[in-house]
């Protein structure tokens, strides 16, 4: 009986540890391109140090044609440092799953700049917390910026969290062609940035400097507010960094002596740096809570459109669209619908340099120590002209567009209150018209009265703490007797009076 006989084995060159590992944890896929960052050695409880395995999970799926999935099952994945999408990745279509934000979380384990380096066109990002603090740690803040991202082409965003990170949650660079970025289904940008407090500072104009801080040392840098005293002009938006000192716009209204309590607020739940072609966002129904700085930056961007959402609590506004002071791309071709605001610091939206911008019917609580309420938590850090008047605000039923501080806007109001006079023929006094009291927004105010018949008296129009056609309020100005007219008043902040005109009937 013959026995079968194991062939000789062909001897082989001998293997070092890395080739070892590099078996062990071979890409494993399944048909339909599944990469488990398990199946790369991802433990994902919170204790062991992750990097490695998801590392090579990430050049697993980036590293095939044809892209897939890269799967997070539950866990919590701490890592020693930073993860990196690799730029020969770019044109593959890979997305991040997990199975939610509450369940899935990255964390660090060390301090580092950023938590994720992400790049890539097509794919999501869905069900995944990128955490800036370590939740073994005493939550503490290790990660300056949860997420930095370029050329991040038709990228979906769905259902994922920024959070704690000691700058911003979710930073878009400059960088490459930021193109057709949607975040939807709650995404949350929450507890992002730190403010920095101080009383040994030097200003005044545009400079201010320090006697101990080294705000480059701090993360600080431009973009982020200088904040002294409360209530209007309080807020300064920076926009040089130096070793001791700063330089902000507008300038200050006061000088700051030593002694002088100060705040820097750093962070923003979502930066949208300013690019060479960072075009058309869509962000909906997301929460930006609790932020240092701003919930939502929006630096330089064109279709940027903001439908919903939370923006509550953050330190100086919900969103700012703009770039203040610095003079670059504006952003542009927008709208904010029906989103909601409540708790932030100084206003709820600000406008710098931004064109072509909707506004409809905000829901706007007052900030805690900034602008007032209503119209006029929408505003500008500068104490001069918007940059452009092409911005309409559609707010409890009323359409109001910027005004040009030289004169009256070009643009009529839509839908303004009306007021209407028709008396009997013969009347024995004059119809008194008491117009409202002075605005305190920056927006256009203009009523109109329809005269359908005056009763033979001339109309006065009085105000109670505003001139009108620059006399004594009191006094009022009169329209003259009539019937089937029109008297328009307007209100004019630079003389601080509501201009009455008024258009006769056609003979």
């Amino acid at each position: 009986m013959a026995f079968w006989k194991k062939p000789r084995e062909k001897e082989l060159p001998p293997r070092n540890k890395e080739d070892i590992v590099r078996e062990m944890w071979s890409p494993k896929k399944t048909a339909d391109q599944l990469f488990n960052v398990k199946s790369y050695g991802a433990i994902g409880d919170g204790k062991a140090d992750d990097r490695k395995a998801l590392q090579q999970a990430i050049n697993a799926a980036y590293g095939t044609p044809k892209g897939g999935n890269l799967f997070f099952p539950p866990g919590l994945y701490r890592i020693s440092g930073p993860i990196e999408v690799p730029e020969w990745g770019v044109g593959s279509a890979v997305s991040w799953i997990g199975h939610s934000a509450e369940t899935t979380q990255i964390a660090p384990s060390e301090p580092m700049d950023y938590l994720v380096r992400m790049r890539g066109g097509s794919g999501s990002v869905k069900g995944i917390q990128f955490m800036g603090s370590d939740p073994k740690n005493g939550y503490t803040q290790l990660v300056k910026v949860c997420m930095v991202a370029s050329e991040i082409r038709d990228k979906l965003f769905s259902g994922a969290a920024f959070m704690w990170g000691s700058v911003h949650g979710l930073q878009i660079l400059e960088e490459g062609n930021n193109n057709l970025c949607v975040f939807d289904r709650l995404c949350q940008f929450s507890q992002n940035g730190s403010v920095i407090e101080g009383s040994g500072a030097s200003g005044r104009g545009t400079n201010i400097s320090f006697t101990k801080l080294d705000p480059s040392a701090r993360d600080v840098h431009v973009g982020a507010y200088f904040k002294v005293g409360s209530g209007e002009g309080s807020v300064y938006h920076i926009d040089e960094v130096n070793t001791g000192s700063i330089t902000v716009s507008p300038p200050l209204k006061k000088t700051i002596s030593p002694g002088t309590p100060y705040q820097i607020h750093l962070g923003c739940g979502l930066q949208t740096d300013r690019g060479s072609d960072n075009n058309v966002y869509g962000i909906y129904d997301c929460h930006f809570v609790g932020n240092a700085a701003t919930g939502l930056m929006v630096r330089g961007l064109y279709g940027h459109h903001i439908q919903g959402g939370n923006f509550d609590s953050n330190g100086i506004a919900g969103i700012h669209i703009g770039s203040g002071a610095i003079n670059t791309t504006p952003a542009y071709s927008g709208s904010i619908n029906h989103s909601y605001f409540e708790n932030n610091g100084y206003a709820n939206v600000l406008l710098d340099y931004a064109s072509g911008l909707s506004i409809i019917e905000p829901l706007l609580a007052k900030p805690r120590d900034g602008m007032g309420d209503g119209l006029a938590s929408i505003t500008s850090l500068y104490n001069q002209d918007y940059q452009y008047n092409t911005t309409s605000i559609l707010y409890n039923g009323r359409l109001h567009q910027y005004v040009v501080e030289s004169g009256r806007s070009p643009i009529d109001m839509e839908d303004a209150p009306r007021i209407t006079v028709n008396r009997k023929n013969g009347a024995s006094q004059a119809e008194t018209v008491k117009l409202p009291p002075a605005p305190t927004h920056k927006f256009n105010e203009e009523v109109e009265i329809f005269v359908e018949h005056s009763g033979g008296q001339e109309v006065r129009l009085i105000c109670d703490n505003a001139k009108v056609n620059n006399k004594p309020g009191g006094e009022g100005v009169l329209a003259p007797a009539g019937i089937g007219y029109k008297i328009t008043a307007f209100y004019n902040r630079n003389d601080k009076s509501w201009m009455v005109s008024h258009t006769l009937p056609l003979e």
